[in-house]
């Protein structure tokens, strides 16, 4: 296989003997006259420039070098600026439940954390409709222990299809105003639809307090209600089986309410009874009072059927006075029992010229209360005769037929 004067090992021997050889870099061939170089070669006129082999790539580098200047690029130019820390977090504590009434009062819980100092906190309800109105808008806000803020408002649900509006909180700090807000809440709620009885009143609790039921005429009885409710609508109390009713008095808020409330109903019924939506239980919860006349009860109408013995007592009284300060002038002789006598005479005669007869016009309203918008007992359609008991802003206390109490404008009666 191998000549004969080869040793495949002195071989071997031979090429690992070889001294490595030295490569110069490669020089390009001369050009021809006609031939163009495939590099161009740029001399550097600064001493570490770079140089840019594509003449193409010089406008793309300017653009590049352009938009990362921040002098020139608004971006970088805000990332550059300091960055301020957010020191106001509003959030909602108490979420909306699942099932909701129209005209609920509904209370949303929200918290408020404030990182340094603050001089003033505004609370903002920004809403694009009516179907929820605020009922504590400036509702100021309790701080917690932990430095925390807490605030509670209640809303009113006006309609099925309702939004609770954005809460929007407005914070002096040292830095100037900090804002924060909670996104608007839709939901739907329940329209509760009920004929007879039902009173429209929709509440955690709704009970009567004291009622007074006296005869209006010789058909009907007038009932005085006293009521008061838990976080409802009381204020809204209506019954579409009567005619002749009203809310003669109203005090509360939401919270709690309390109203004198007057309704006009027939002699026949054996109860008078109404029912309104409990939301603690989610049931309708009907209340009753007997149907009779009674006249030992309160009501702010305290003498509906009044004995008319006060001015009787203050004119014997006077009349005893007399007797008392003359006879002791004659026991006495002293002029100071004479002048005091004298001055209880004058009394009387005061006493005696007030009018307690009168003449109504026709046409006057009589009303349960001395005012305007009281709930109207009866309107005259002729002269009619009556008894002045008081008088009061302007209207007169005067005594019906029947014994019925009423009070009328000073223009109403005859002169």
């Amino acid at each position: 296989m191998f000549p004969q004067n080869a040793n495949p090992q002195n071989q071997s021997q031979t090429y690992m003997q070889t001294p490595p050889q030295t490569f110069l870099p490669a020089t390009p061939a001369p050009l021809k006259s006609n031939q163009t170089p495939l590099v161009q070669e740029k001399t550097l006129q600064n001493i570490g420039e770079s140089p840019n082999f594509l003449s193409n790539e010089d406008s793309n580098q300017s653009d590049l070098n352009q938009t990362i200047n921040p002098q020139t690029n608004p971006i970088l130019e805000d990332l550059q600026s300091p960055l301020v820390a957010k020191s106001v977090y509003l959030s909602l504590v108490s979420p909306l439940k699942n099932i909701l009434y129209v005209k609920q009062i509904v209370p949303i819980e929200v918290k408020l954390l404030v990182f340094g100092a603050y001089s003033g906190i505004k609370t903002n309800f920004i809403s694009s409709d009516s179907s929820v109105s605020v009922l504590n808008p400036q509702e100021n806000w309790i701080l917690n222990q932990d430095s925390s803020l807490r605030n509670t408002f209640y809303f009113r649900i006006n309609q099925a299809n309702f939004t609770i509006p954005k809460i929007e909180v407005v914070v002096q700090t040292s830095e100037g105003e900090a804002r924060e807000f909670i996104e608007p809440i839709s939901s739907k709620a329940v329209a509760l639809e009920r004929k007879g009885g039902y009173s429209q009143v929709v509440a955690d609790n709704l009970r009567i307090i004291d009622t007074k039921i006296t005869s209006y005429d010789s058909q009907s009885n007038l009932a005085v209600l006293q009521m008061r409710s838990e976080m409802g609508n009381l204020f809204d109390f209506h019954l579409d089986s009567y005619t002749q009713q009203g809310i003669e008095s109203k005090k509360g808020d939401y919270r709690e309410s309390e109203i004198f409330y007057y309704v006009v109903v027939p002699k026949s019924l054996d109860k008078i009874s109404f029912d309104y939506f409990n939301t603690q239980s989610a049931k309708y919860v009907e209340l009753q009072v007997e149907n009779f006349s009674q006249d030992d009860r309160i009501s702010t109408q305290s003498d509906i059927k009044p004995k008319n013995t006060l001015q009787i007592y203050k004119i014997l009284a006077t009349i005893f006075l007399i007797i008392v300060f003359f006879g002791l002038y004659l026991y006495r002789r002293k002029k100071l029992f004479l002048i005091l006598g004298i001055i209880v005479v004058v009394v009387l005669l005061y006493l005696l010229s007030i009018k307690t007869g009168t003449t109504l016009k026709s046409n006057v309203e009589v009303r349960i209360q001395p005012t305007f918008n009281s709930t109207i007992i009866v309107t005259t359609q002729n002269p009619m005769e009556v008894k002045i008991l008081a008088k009061k802003h302007g209207y007169y206390k005067v005594l019906l037929e029947e014994e019925r109490i009423g009070w009328v404008r000073e223009d109403g009666i005859q002169n």
